[in-house]
């Protein structure tokens, strides 16, 4: 019975952690560009004190589901969103490299252009740095012009520099606890020109209310049922204990 115990009370942990994801992703449904969590598990074998072969599920962390959100179009043309798969280059304060689809660009007091997480967006050669201008675009490669102050309507725009569009597949993508998604291997690949954006729009995050609300439900339930396999094991044993005094 103590087997029986140790598993269900391990079960009891992990719906606990489930709820907390699910919680998460509901606090961050109306958040740019944000990934639900997956609640993904695997079995990890371990050995007692007694020398005894146990296994447990385990939760693999950073797990993360990076399927497309809706876009919502604006009349921003800071407002980008990125096309299929792929994903731009931010940049932390602190010089750590991330991945990122938030979109929601602005220029910060240092001239940097970053988005709605604070982070640099980087180009192909590092932070853009935004002179004043009357207006900025975007290409669907990423590239990014902007109209000078005082120039007249026959000046083509300059370019400033072009988004590093990276594409990584969904197997090698973590997110941290930060909730920052990186590359597991660590490395940030080189920019891939078949990864596009789009102006003028936001990808909204991929949470469903109603799909979270039934996982947390079914979450829920499987917390009660181990919780009553703990309940069934300890009456087991107080009546196996009974029986043995009777008999003795």
């Amino acid at each position: 019975m103590e087997r029986l115990s140790y598993i269900a009370m391990n079960a009891m942990q992990l719906q606990t952690q489930n709820q907390r994801l699910i919680a998460a992703g509901l606090a961050n449904q109306n958040t740019t560009g944000f990934k639900r969590d997956y609640a993904e598990t695997s079995s990890v074998y371990m050995t007692d004190a007694l020398g005894k072969d146990r296994v447990f599920p385990s939760r693999k962390e950073g797990s993360v589901d990076l399927e497309q959100g809706k876009v919502t179009p604006t009349d921003n043309p800071m407002d980008i969103s990125v096309d299929g798969n792929g994903f731009m280059v931010g940049q932390k304060d602190n010089g750590e490299k991330v991945l990122t689809r938030r979109g929601d660009l602005k220029i910060g007091a240092d001239r940097i252009l970053r988005n709605g997480e604070n982070l640099q967006i980087l180009g192909d050669a590092g932070p853009i740095t935004v002179p004043p201008n009357e207006s900025l675009s975007t290409s669907r490669d990423g590239t990014i012009s902007y109209k000078a102050i005082g120039s007249d309507s026959t000046t083509p725009p300059a370019v400033l520099s072009r988004l590093q569009l990276v594409n990584v597949p969904p197997a090698n993508v973590i997110k941290g606890m930060d909730s920052f998604l990186r590359p597991k291997d660590g490395a940030i690949p080189a920019s891939d020109s078949k990864v596009e954006v789009s102006s003028k729009g936001l990808e909204s995050s991929n949470v469903s209310s109603i799909d979270s609300m039934v996982d947390m439900l079914n979450s829920s339930r499987a917390f009660e049922i181990s919780f009553k396999l703990i309940s069934t094991s300890r009456d087991l044993d107080a009546e196996s204990a009974k029986l043995m005094r009777s008999q003795g």
